[in-house]
């Protein structure tokens, strides 16, 4: 996938709902539900075994760059909209998007030595998608409260959210993605359900890896 680059303001992309999406491809990647057995807990692999989660099918995937700055805007289906946790049963909608940090990271969730980068979004907390580093299933941590800035719109039984963030930063490289023109990287998505109570490894995510690559 080729990110052309757009000769326009940040501010002008930030808004999932403004204009010039609408020129933008979006590329409809298949989610399928997170493997029962690769859960952290014996409870949860319990009670969720006949893998009645990851209820979201497929979310659209656009980006776009101006040579400082890309944007990462993603939409897909989902019947009410949960910004809260209440009670035990229903939780904050959420997506994420995983980036490998090494040229052998496994998708589903890196590897001791091959570590990903997580930016995760939670309707509960719009603004911002917290930067997550994992090395295996169940070894998440935050590295990052402001990852990527986000903003995000719910409208018509669909969630539009928007990531930006500078091509590169100063955080290491160890640590997250760095984004260089004309250079290849891999990412990879998941996305939670709230109001199906989905929360941490109860989601739905692409099996497989969606290269880009931003152009000049």
């Amino acid at each position: 996938m080729r990110v052309a680059q757009l000769d326009t303001a940040a501010q002008a992309f930030g808004d999932p709902a403004a204009d010039i999406w609408s020129g933008i491809t979006a590329n409809k990647v298949s989610l399928v539900p997170a493997p029962v057995a690769m859960q952290t807990s014996r409870y949860v692999m319990s009670k969720w075994r006949d893998g009645q989660f990851g209820k979201v099918s497929s979310v659209g995937v656009q980006v776009l760059h101006n040579g400082e700055e890309l944007a990462i805007r993603l939409e897909w289906e989902n019947p009410q909209a949960n910004l809260q946790r209440f009670e035990n049963n229903d939780f904050p909608d959420g997506a994420a998007i995983l980036f490998p940090l090494t040229r052998h990271a496994p998708l589903f969730m890196g590897a001791p030595g091959e570590p990903v980068d997580i930016w995760h979004w939670r309707a509960d907390r719009p603004d911002t998608a917290h930067g997550n580093l994992a090395t295996g299933i169940g070894t998440s941590s935050m590295v990052n409260e402001d990852a990527a800035v986000t903003r995000s719109l719910y409208r018509q039984g669909r969630w539009a959210v928007v990531y930006r963030r500078a091509l590169s930063v100063q955080t290491p490289a160890a640590q997250t993605v760095q984004f260089t023109l004309g250079k290849p990287v891999k990412m990879a998505f998941a996305v939670w359900d709230g109001g199906n109570a989905e929360r941490g490894g109860l989601k739905a995510f692409s099996p497989q890896w969606l290269e880009v690559t931003p152009q000049s």
